[in-house]
């Protein structure tokens, strides 16, 4: 399972790639987690702009997914919030 993970704004966003049944398609999920002095505190699950994509193309889907999370944070994405973690 590739996975790409990055500490932003005391958040740790998560974006990682499942494949679906050995096809060679990837299905792409993205958490944002608040960090606290105890370890993660809460976590959210997120639409990722490329939800499914080939397996060519895994590592700039997760790249995409990342810049997503980091949007996110920044309050740059309506509908999308991390003020309740």
């Amino acid at each position: 399972m590739p996975v790409k993970q990055l500490e932003y704004e005391s958040m740790i966003i998560t974006a990682a790639a499942f494949e679906v049944a050995r096809s060679g398609r990837f299905v792409v999920s993205l958490t944002i987690a608040r960090t606290s002095e105890q370890g993660v505190a809460n976590r959210k699950l997120f639409d990722p702009p490329l939800p499914e994509v080939d397996g060519n193309r895994v590592a700039e889907a997760l790249e995409s997914t990342i810049d997503f999370g980091r949007a996110i944070v920044d309050g740059d994405v309506a509908g999308c919030t991390v003020k309740d973690l």
